[in-house]
């Protein structure tokens, strides 16, 4: 009796496990933003590929005919990229983009300490599961939560769109003038890309005014105008998970109009994620930008 025949991309769940929770969160090529995972449809999904440093069949990017195909699945020879980065990296453009410089990409990726230990083709996917988590163990387990705010519309009672910006937002109902009498939100997306689970206690809305400093301003605190839909606070935020706060564009209209009334400049609005542990994670601001 043989046994099952494993190619160069039969990855086992501690392969896999490994690159995703030793990675720092983001699409392994220089400076590229892409998370690892995003919020699609209120799911969190992964949004990056499993790359190989030397390629995984003849005429693949930097194939070396020499490896096994248990060296090609193996940790050591992988890296996470996002789609177009992959595209860029295997595609006409390969000869830019030697062994050498991958591995450099993905000792920049990946923390420092132990991981030498998963550098090796014979580890099982078994081993390979409990000497990630020893590594974890020795770096120390970190608490690493995000916060992004977007706006977005509600599509239907299940289905929410993320514009991204409020210019974004514009363009959209300009082009598609139909989606405006559709509601109006804002989307905060929230993730655990450390290796330790949170607390999320409570989602506040800054409206930052510029006469002010340090973020201050008009704030809703923990306001939930989608009970049904947001999570039940507080709420266990596992690693590598993510989660979204809902809240009313027309709530924060209000806000940004009493505001104005009294002689102040709106520059945007911010989130805010409150943590059992006592720490505050804010969003980037979100420049506001009136919607007709």
């Amino acid at each position: 009796m043989t046994g099952i025949a494993r190619g160069p991309r039969a990855y086992g769940s501690g392969v896999e496990k490994a690159l995703y929770r030793l990675s720092r969160g983001t699409c392994y090529f220089p400076d590229c933003p892409r998370r690892i995972m995003e919020v699609v449809e209120g799911e969190p999904m992964v949004a990056v590929d499993i790359a190989h440093v030397y390629g995984a069949n003849p005429g693949s990017a930097r194939y070396d005919e020499s490896m096994t195909d248990a060296e090609r699945r193996a940790f050591e020879n992988l890296i996470l990229l996002c789609v177009p980065h992959h595209k860029l990296v295997d595609g006409r453009r390969r000869v830019e983009f030697p062994p050498a410089m991958l591995q450099g990409w993905k000792k920049s990726n990946e923390p420092a300490e132990g991981i030498e230990a998963l550098a090796s083709a014979g580890l099982t996917d078994e081993i390979l599961e409990t000497v990630m988590e020893q590594i974890v163990t020795k770096v120390g387990p970190k608490r690493e939560v995000e916060v992004d705010l977007d706006a977005g519309l509600v599509m239907t009672a299940t289905d929410v769109a993320a514009a991204g910006t409020m210019k974004g937002m514009a363009t959209i109902l300009d082009i598609n003038p139909h989606m405006k009498e559709l509601p109006k939100i804002l989307v905060a997306n929230i993730r655990n890309t450390g290796t330790l689970a949170a607390s999320v206690e409570g989602v506040d809305l800054w409206v930052v005014l510029g006469e002010l400093k340090n973020s201050s301003g008009f704030t809703l605190m923990g306001r939930n105008d989608f009970g049904a839909s947001n999570p039940l606070l507080p709420y266990r935020l596992e690693d590598g998970n993510a989660v979204r706060w809902l809240t009313k564009m027309e709530t924060i209209v209000g806000i940004v109009e009493a505001a104005r009334e009294q002689g102040l400049t709106v520059l945007g609005i911010r989130a805010s994620v409150r943590l059992g542990s006592g720490e505050k994670i804010e969003s980037d601001l979100l420049e506001w930008l009136d919607l007709t």
